[in-house]
């Protein structure tokens, strides 16, 4: 009797662990969001993620895993499905499928609702969330199609971001590439790019975009961007002026600085002392954009410093953060990141003085010695 008790828990306790590593351990990022706009003129594809440990890590469809669709509308309609693996994203697996177009036409609404389910053991996952963390079932409306086509010019001012070729627009639709191909921009004048681009008839009004930079090759950092497109007879669209990754918008459109601004950073180490040179870095392309650090030149015993030329003209308000690095610029301070900015309020000449991770510190603070825009264009161009 005794054997069989320990075999039976030996059993259980196989069973359990089975079950554990079995698990998913995650399902979501659904898209589209819930509350986004589908046309009746034809299927809306969807696409879910699942994850499992030790499964869906590795290349290709993860075993045992399985997706299932219900799909209702407000009509009293109702479809499912099982979606179709679509690829791997990141160590996450992709499913995909469509809600019919017989599930859009006639409605206002559609609801979908998903499960994951291991058919190793049979669990389920149901806590399936959209990208928006909006919480399943989630909810779709219909909307009108474009009843004739409509031009949309698209502009962005790149004021304050190099780019080593025209920069392009991007998007959910298919005539921007449908997150593929972007549609690339003629330059207008200075940073100013613009493209129109035309949608037909029976297209959603509805779409997302951004912008990438560099050729067509490198994303801004921007959400996406959304738009509703009219459904009144309109047959031309100018959008609002976008800037790269929202930066102050420049190219004649924002506001621009009045007169050059001169911001020379100081930090005291006299207290902590530095094995080489010390830096200022921060989140702003002349401060390196956390990159290598403005290297920073010795102006008292224990008192480093590095001015920085915002040039007239200049988009803004310009908002940043930065601080300080020691020891040939290899040692962080482990404050938080000091914000700044400079508008046309701000002196012709400022100085930002601190010490060494706000501690302690007894350096004379000397006058600045700024450098011409000149030279420091140079260093970062």
């Amino acid at each position: 009797m005794k054997k069989l008790i320990t075999l039976a828990i030996i059993a259980v306790a196989m069973l359990a662990a089975g079950q554990s590593l079995a698990a998913i351990g995650w399902a979501g990022n659904v898209w589209p969001n819930a509350g986004s706009l589908q046309v009746p003129t034809g299927p809306f594809s969807v696409y879910v993620q699942v994850w499992k440990g030790g499964v869906t890590d590795a290349p290709g469809q993860g075993a045992g895993i399985t997706v299932d669709m219900s799909v209702t509308n407000n009509i009293g309609g109702s479809y499912s499905t099982t979606l179709t693996f679509q690829g791997d994203v990141g160590s996450n697996d992709e499913y995909t499928a469509q809600v019919p177009q017989s599930m859009l036409a006639g409605a206002s609404t559609v609801t979908v609702d998903f499960t994951a389910t291991d058919t190793t053991d049979g669990s389920t996952y149901t806590s399936i969330n959209d990208q928006a963390g909006h919480t399943d079932p989630l909810t779709y409306n219909v909307t009108n199609v474009l009843p004739n086509a409509v031009a949309v010019t698209f502009q962005v001012c790149m004021s304050g971001e190099p780019t080593s070729g025209a920069p392009c627009v991007i998007g959910s639709a298919a005539q921007i590439g449908g997150w593929v191909n972007g549609v690339a921009m003629t330059q207008v004048s200075g940073d100013l790019y613009n493209v129109t681009v035309t949608f037909p008839a029976g297209s959603n009004p509805a779409f997302e975009y951004k912008y990438k930079k560099d050729g067509c090759s490198n994303w801004e950092g921007a959400s996406n961007r959304p738009v509703v497109l009219p459904t009144d007879g309109t047959t031309a669209v100018t959008l609002a002026t976008d800037s790269w990754n929202n930066l102050p918008l420049g190219c004649g459109v924002g506001q621009v600085l009045t007169a050059s601004k001169t911001v020379c950073f100081q930090v005291c180490v006299d207290a902590v002392g530095t094995d080489g040179g010390v830096c200022v870095i921060g989140d702003h392309g002349y401060l390196t954009s956390w990159g290598a650090g403005v290297p920073m030149t010795q102006v008292a015993p224990g008192l480093y410093q590095a001015c920085v030329v915002f040039p007239v003209g200049m988009a803004c308000p310009i908002n940043f953060e930065y601080k300080f690095k020691k020891d040939g610029c290899a040692t962080w301070e482990s404050v938080g990141n000091r914000p700044f900015t400079v508008d046309n309020s701000t002196a012709s000449e400022t100085n930002l003085t601190h010490t060494w991770d706000n501690g302690a510190g007894t350096c004379l603070v000397v006058p600045a010695e700024t450098q011409s825009w000149g030279g420091l264009k140079s260093m970062f161009r």
